[in-house]
């Protein structure tokens, strides 16, 4: 089995020394480089390797051996420190490239904002909103738990005209674009799960051409003023961490896809459960928490630079993109 670690400068280009630390990693770890492949001069390198279990001295090791180590070297390439760089640790099989299905969480990740945050902003209760977004991001509070604490700041906005006057607002994450068009070029299903709310996330859908898109519904009644505003309650089932898993698994096998060829990518610790489900998890500037716990991390300013995982390089991603 062969595998491959996927250096990805944070910037544009790798810091001064960054290489030579990779190398050094790689030396002082159980594996044996060999070969090199750049995929984008200065920005992204891909070390191909095999895990060299001599390196441990465990003589006659278990069956299961290989499969722990391979789990061990990925975590302390995840976690090691190579300023402004992400080490990507992966198998370099045939579903790297040949992803059927992707799934993506909304808010921080496909947009750079929290939804409920910018309606939160309408009842002057941001800050409020704000401090348990986080701590349910981190992981800190249930999900489920938190989404009906923050909905319930929101009773009272007036809802007739509100999402089609948050959509202009939406920034989408650089690069997202071209990650979506390019995986779409190659067939692959595209999929929002968003712990936010479905008008958005279905407005999304479009603006990406993804073929899913799956949220939360705010409920809404009638003021003393016969206006319509939120009523401060959610309709349906949530789409929490556990529901993103659930959806992923249905629409892998609805369109008859292994989830050795799912990738799924979020930024907060509801996003978890489909990451460490995927084939492979990318966890996109994420919270701490998701760092520490993500198969994956990519800090970097663009979500395209996700193609260098998956193996493509700056001549393949032109091609498709047609720049």
């Amino acid at each position: 089995m062969s595998y491959v670690i996927t250096a990805i400068a944070h910037e544009d280009k790798y810091p001064s020394g960054a290489i030579d630390s990779v190398m050094e990693l790689i030396n002082k770890l159980p594996l044996k480089l060999t070969s090199i492949v750049k995929l984008s001069p200065d920005k992204a390198t891909d070390f191909e390797v095999d895990l060299d279990i001599s390196k441990t001295g465990v003589v006659n090791p278990k069956e299961s051996f290989v499969d722990d180590l391979y789990g061990q070297v990925r975590d302390q390439l995840t976690r090691s420190s190579v300023d402004g760089v992400d080490l990507i640790f992966q198998m370099n099989d045939e579903t790297r490239k040949d992803k059927k299905l992707a799934v993506f969480d909304m808010d921080s990740t496909l947009i750079q904002q929290e939804v409920i945050e910018l309606i939160a902003a309408q009842a002057n209760c941001e800050k409020e909103v704000a401090a348990v977004t986080r701590a349910a991001m981190n992981g800190e509070l249930d999900f489920k738990q938190s989404l009906a604490k923050r909905v319930a700041l929101l009773k009272g906005i007036e809802s007739e005209h509100l999402w089609n006057d948050l959509k202009p607002q939406l920034k989408f994450t650089p690069g997202v674009r071209e990650l979506c068009k390019f995986l779409k070029g190659k067939g692959c299903k595209l999929a929002v799960f968003s712990g936010g709310f479905l008008p958005l996330a279905n407005y999304a859908k479009k603006q990406l051409d993804l073929d899913y898109a799956f949220a939360n519904v705010l409920a809404t009644e009638f003021n003393s003023e016969d206006k319509e505003v939120l009523s401060g309650e959610t309709l349906g089932e949530v789409v929490d961490g556990l529901k993103k898993r659930e959806l992923m698994v249905q629409i892998a096998s609805e369109n008859d896809i292994s989830l050795a060829n799912t990738v799924a990518t979020g930024d907060g610790a509801n996003d978890l459960p489909m990451m460490k489900k995927a084939g492979f998890g990318i966890a996109w500037n994420a919270k701490p928490r998701v760092q520490k716990e993500a198969p994956s991390c990519l800090n970097s300013h663009s979500l395209k630079d996700a193609l260098y995982i998956f193996g493509y390089n700056d001549t393949d991603i032109d091609k498709e993109l047609k720049y």
